[in-house]
């Protein structure tokens, strides 16, 4: 564990989710695979052009393009089917379905192992929240008896490497920036974002990761969530 202690009283703990609480990768590759069966299945004409490679490609190509929708994974993903109707001049009957494949098998993610003792211990004395740049649903993640907030970027309208979901749950919470920490794996989207709305930003660093920004730096480094109760009593303590 590394640190900067700074005085304060600390009331809310907020938590990113993907890479954070569970391993996003496999979850996505997961459903992205269920989604490409059952547009095998009910939607051919697009997976006899396009293998799930491409259509991921095309996806990515889309989220660099449509830089206002770059908050919102969901309508970014609806959008891509979209497109991919009026190229094989096709109904829209077949998207909400296809959405919803992939939506509930996003949802179906395994917990790292230190996710459960530490969060049960910590929501004893503090508020928790959740923030996400994704569109996990919290109560479909089976997460939700945690978190007192819980928020995502396209709520905000703003992604989590800027300050303002932060700003939200002081908000909500009525306190100040002195009052929050924030717990994530994401250099720019949890670090970054946090320290710009004055809020201790923990780097959750599982990996044993370099460090990639040259214009800030994590206020605390830990390598599993077992570390964070003794870093936030010394932080209240100090």
């Amino acid at each position: 564990m590394s640190t900067t202690l700074k005085n304060r009283e600390i009331s809310v703990l907020s938590f990113d989710l993907d890479d954070t609480l569970w391993p996003c990768l496999p979850t996505i590759l997961r459903a992205e695979k269920l989604l490409h069966q059952w547009l095998v299945e009910h939607v051919s004409v697009i997976t006899n052009c396009y293998d799930i490679n491409q259509l991921r490609e095309k996806r990515h190509k889309l989220f660099n393009d449509q830089l206002q929708l770059k908050y919102d994974l969901s309508k970014l993903r609806l959008k891509s089917f979209e497109m991919l109707a009026q190229e094989f001049d096709l109904s829209d009957d077949w998207i909400m379905p296809a959405f919803d494949v992939f939506y509930e098998a996003r949802q179906q993610v395994s917990l790292f192992e230190d996710v459960k003792p530490v969060l049960d211990e910590l929501t004893k004395d503090y508020q928790l929240a959740s923030l996400t740049n994704g569109n996990a649903d919290t109560v479909k993640t089976g997460i939700d008896h945690w978190f007192d907030y819980t928020l995502n970027s396209a709520s905000v309208g703003k992604m989590k490497s800027e300050p303002d979901i932060y700003r939200q749950i002081q908000h909500l919470a009525n306190i100040d920036a002195q009052q929050m920490v924030h717990i994530g794996d994401d250099p720019l989207h949890d670090i970054s974002g946090a320290k710009a709305a004055g809020v201790f930003a923990v780097w959750l660093n599982r990996d044993d990761k370099a460090w990639s920004l040259q214009d800030c730096q994590p206020d605390a480094e830990i390598s599993s969530l077992y570390e964070l109760p003794e870093l936030i009593s010394e932080l209240s303590n100090a």
